[in-house]
């Protein structure tokens, strides 16, 4: 048996132990070292990407303030127009309707008077006050000049000769003459204004405007022209009649404006005509005349005109041919229909009051 002698001596274990715990000193400071590298890696992406995404924020910020910059100015744009169209709209209500004057004002000159000159005034009050000079072949002619200009029917008043003197105009005996006369306020020549929803706070007629604020719509009404008093059936808005009718018409011309519920959004005014159609289209004697579409203050409508036979209400086993016209208009889920009827005959003497009614159509 050999026995295995160390002759190594103590010190050279303890130095090589010493030298391991030195390499893993180092080797455990390399990886300490490499972690906080790595974190500090770490730690300047995210503040680079925290320094883009403020400088982001600071743009955007930016972009914001500009944008309320601009709805101010937009504000301040607004308000502008809205006062320069308020100089306008009382300009225009100050505006005198010269041409409608001036036919009146020719209509009431007699054949034997001229004018040399013709001046005027506004007066407190909103009186237009007129000066003419003119001459007149014989005393009688002027003085049936000053009669016409006092006409109750007219647009004038308050006339009154200033001043008429004998004189020889182009070798003749005439009298040269200075009168004085007043228009009638300019708000009851001019001819009624259209109002719109915005105009007033409930539904109603204001002047010849019909105006519903639950659906928002409008139309205006020509002169002789009046809303049937009472409760109004079913889905009808609103019916107009004409007043100043020929005497001899066994129909009274008629405009209702009807509103109904879509079953559906996106119904076109054509559709909407079709799905109506089919009830009228079974009355007697229907004939469809014409058919268009096109548009009224912005919003498309469809136009569809027919006749048919219906009894004399007047004259026992006779037939009465009618027109109808329909305008079919749609809202969203609200479909409007505003028809007018009239006796054939009628229908073709009001068709352009009609017109005037269909094309004054306004909803918001």
């Amino acid at each position: 048996m050999l026995i295995e002698i160390n002759l190594l001596p103590e010190s050279y274990y303890k130095a090589k132990r010493l030298k391991k715990m030195i390499a893993m000193a180092i080797l455990i400071s390399i990886m300490l070292v490499s972690i906080m590298l790595g974190l500090y890696l770490i730690t300047l992406a995210q503040l680079s990407g925290l320094k883009t995404q403020v400088k982001e924020i600071e743009l955007k910020q930016q972009e914001f303030t500009q944008t309320l910059l601009d709805m101010e100015n937009i504000k301040r744009t607004n308000a502008s127009v809205k006062e320069n169209l308020g100089v306008i709209n009382e300009l225009k209500d100050k505006q005198v309707y010269w041409s409608l004057i001036l036919d009146n004002f020719n209509k009431t000159l007699p054949t034997n008077v001229w004018l040399n000159s013709l001046n005027n005034k506004l007066e407190a009050g909103g009186v237009r006050t007129f000066i003419v000079t003119g001459v007149g072949l014989y005393k009688e002619s002027v003085a049936d000049f000053v009669s016409k200009l006092n006409d109750p029917a007219g647009f004038f008043k308050n006339a009154s000769l200033v001043n008429m003197s004998e004189a020889v105009v182009n070798g003749r005996t005439s009298y040269v003459f200075t009168l004085t006369f007043q228009a009638l306020e300019d708000a009851k020549i001019k001819p009624p204004r259209q109002m719109g929803v915005q105009d007033v706070s409930k539904t109603g007629v204001y002047g010849n405007n019909y105006i519903n604020k639950e659906y928002a719509c409008s139309l205006f009404l020509p002169d002789g022209w009046k809303v049937l008093n009472g409760k109004v059936t079913g889905n009808v808005l609103v019916s107009v009649v004409k007043e100043k009718r020929d005497i001899s018409s066994r129909y009274t011309p008629m405009v209702t404006l009807t509103v109904k519920k879509l079953s559906k959004a996106d119904l076109t005014p054509k559709d909407f005509q079709k799905e109506s159609e089919v009830k009228f289209s079974k009355w007697q004697g229907y004939k469809k005349l014409g058919e268009k579409e096109f548009t009224i203050n912005g919003e498309k409508v469809y136009d569809l005109e027919f006749g048919w036979t219906t009894k004399s209400a007047t004259e026992k086993n006779k037939l009465v041919s009618l027109v109808q016209r329909q305008i079919f208009c749609v809202k969203g889920t609200t479909g409007f229909i505003i028809t007018c009827s009239d006796s054939e005959e009628g229908y073709r003497n009001d068709k352009e009051e009609f017109a005037i009614i269909f094309n004054s159509f306004k909803v918001q």
